[in-house]
């Protein structure tokens, strides 16, 4: 038995014949704000009305009722609470035993597992890839792992922005200046140049002269008959497109596999324009779709006043056409019983009108649609743009961290040549996502290099750091990281920073829990940065080798159970440990 269920039933006996009018006694369960206070609280409130006192009078009178035993060390009355405090050492015999026999990360597994897809990066082809689009990964990806660690079939997606206007607009710069040849590397980056020259060219400014705007209408013609050439009414139109497209695509895997990111299935806009057609032509016939002024719109009153434009009077789809044939296919051919969308909160309103577009259309499954909104990554100095060229490309991003990060280790001279690579490829990444992911979903990132690098600060440096330190003392002791099970625990372990670290890291399945109800691994990363910084107070503040024998296999158990849990928090981050930094 757990904690939880230890002080559950001790309640439940203190409680007597008053036990099952209370209700769910682990339910009302909470962990104290800091360590000092104990592992786990009761609340008395929901005995005020029972018993007819006071809670704080309840928690007084109750608390000396608890009969101390097994994982349960003592109870205190604090206030309206009664605070329970866990015997230290057998505490970590539990969860030894819990982590070696599977059933520690079960705590957090959920009674109904769901098949849930998530679809998440959704990157435009011949755009620049840049560091705002680093969030989206990073968050699609941990929501994908967080739910799996709930136990849910998780479908990780990917649907690409391959088609349309700004397509044909890269195009057509590429078909202006035939003296601006493709590189043999970094040809995206390439494309997302282009694109920026062409944009800025083809934008108008209210202060344009006639002749100017007159200008600037012409190309765009030029750029529209490039859109139709797209579609395969010219062939070497079609040829350039398909050709620069699959640059695009290549790069975009280039991008995954470095960031250790993967996906089950690719959707494509180019593929869903004759569906979404379809689906229009389909639910005009039905009346749920109307035409207006030579548009086809769906009426969302009285829940949304602004109708959901599903086709242009010129007959051509939009981005709500498509993803109302994209729905339909989730569910239908992946039968999925949740769909989530990972797309910043400046699309809140698209997915409003989509959601009620799918209700109006009678698709049942609108309701187990979720749009998980993110804000903006923003530079110190404002917000980045690949239409303005003010983005940072990741390549470009990417380099320079593995710059720094090299020159560190290579004067830290602890990692080896084999692993060296590897070792900062996994430290840049860590410094990368933990960036994105350690700031809530609600909240905007401001991306700061120095900042994310330094390892001794609120970083994916500083995780990794933490448990290479681990790593460290396990080589020093001449031991494998792993969790003795036959060992028992020391009667002097549990100083204060043993049992803060101790307690902190059982709080993981619960954390995980939270994660998963806010669609926000914000939770994860804080948990683990806490873990982290428990882990080295501990380390400063207790001899781990220097200990007596009883005593020191002890605190390397501690150890190597902050190893095991950090580095599946790390897992769920989509951060890799590292042995060395």
């Amino acid at each position: 038995m757990d904690l939880r269920q230890a002080v559950t039933d001790a309640l439940t006996v203190a409680l007597g014949e008053h036990a099952e009018k209370v209700g769910n006694i682990e339910r009302m369960l909470s962990h104290p704000p800091r360590p000092e206070m104990g592992d786990i609280a009761f609340g008395c409130f929901p005995l005020a009305r029972l018993l007819k006192k006071a809670p704080v009078d309840i928690a007084k009178e109750l608390a000396p009722q608890i009969e101390a035993g097994g994982l349960i060390q003592r109870a205190e009355a604090m206030g309206p609470f009664i605070n329970f405090f866990a015997d230290p050492s057998k505490l970590l015999d539990w969860a030894t035993g819990a982590v070696l026999n599977d059933e520690f990360f079960k705590q957090a597994h959920v009674a109904e597992p769901q098949r849930i897809m998530v679809e998440f990066s959704q990157p435009n082809t011949h755009k620049t890839f840049h560091v705002g689009h680093l969030r989206n990964v990073a968050l699609g990806d941990a929501l994908v792992q967080i739910f799996k660690a709930q136990g849910h079939q998780v479908i990780p997606v990917n649907y690409y922005g391959d088609f349309g206007i700004d397509v044909a607009k890269c195009l057509w710069w590429i078909q202006n200046h035939p003296e601006d040849k493709a590189p043999t590397e970094n040809r995206a980056a390439w494309l997302g140049e282009a694109y920026t020259s062409a944009n800025a060219l083809l934008a108008r400014d209210k202060n344009d002269e006639d002749s100017v705007v007159a200008e600037k209408a012409a190309r765009f013609e030029e750029v529209r008959t490039i859109l139709a050439g797209m579609e395969g009414a010219d062939a070497e139109i079609t040829a350039l497109y398909q050709q620069t497209r699959k640059w695009c695509l290549d790069d975009f895997k280039s991008v995954y596999s470095w960031l250790g990111v993967q996906f089950d299935n690719d959707f494509f806009e180019s593929e869903m324009e004759e569906p979404a057609q379809a689906v229009v032509d389909d639910y005009l016939s039905k009346g749920v779709f109307e035409e207006d002024d030579g548009a086809i719109v769906c009426r969302l009153t009285p829940k949304i006043k602004t109708p959901a434009l599903v086709r242009k009077s010129d007959g051509t789809s939009l981005y709500m056409t498509w993803d109302l044939a994209l729905a339909s296919a989730k569910f239908d051919r992946y039968n999925i019983e949740r769909s989530l969308y990972v797309v910043g909160t400046e699309q809140k309103f698209h997915f409003q009108q989509l959601f009620a577009t799918l209700s109006k259309m009678g698709y049942d499954r609108a309701k187990d649609c979720r749009h998980v909104a993110y804000e903006l990554v923003m530079l110190p100095e404002g917000k980045m743009s690949s239409r303005n060229g003010t983005a940072i490309p990741l390549h470009t991003l990417r380099q320079s961290v593995c710059d720094v990060i090299a020159t560190r280790i290579d004067e830290g001279e602890r990692v080896g040549a084999e692993e060296r690579d590897e070792t900062i490829r996994r430290i840049a990444v860590s410094c990368l996502k933990y960036g994105m992911l350690s700031v809530g979903n609600n909240k905007r990132v401001i991306f700061n290099l120095d900042d994310w690098v330094n390892p001794l600060g609120d970083t994916g440096a500083y995780l990794l750091y933490s448990v290479a330190r681990i790593a460290g003392i396990f080589r020093k002791a001449e031991q494998d990281i792993e969790l003795a099970r036959d060992t028992p625990s020391s009667d002097a372990f549990g100083e204060e920073a043993e049992r803060a670290l101790l307690g902190h890291l059982l709080q993981y399945p619960s954390a995980i829990g939270r994660a998963s109800d806010a669609c926000d691994p914000s939770v994860i990363a804080g948990f683990a940065y806490e873990g982290a910084r428990l882990f080295n107070r501990f380390f400063g503040n207790c001899p781990i080798l220097a200990a007596e024998e009883e005593l020191k296999e002890t605190r390397l158990r501690l150890c190597a159970l902050t190893h095991v849990v950090l580095s599946d928090a790390f897992r769920v981050l989509g951060i890799q440990p590292v042995e060395a930094m």
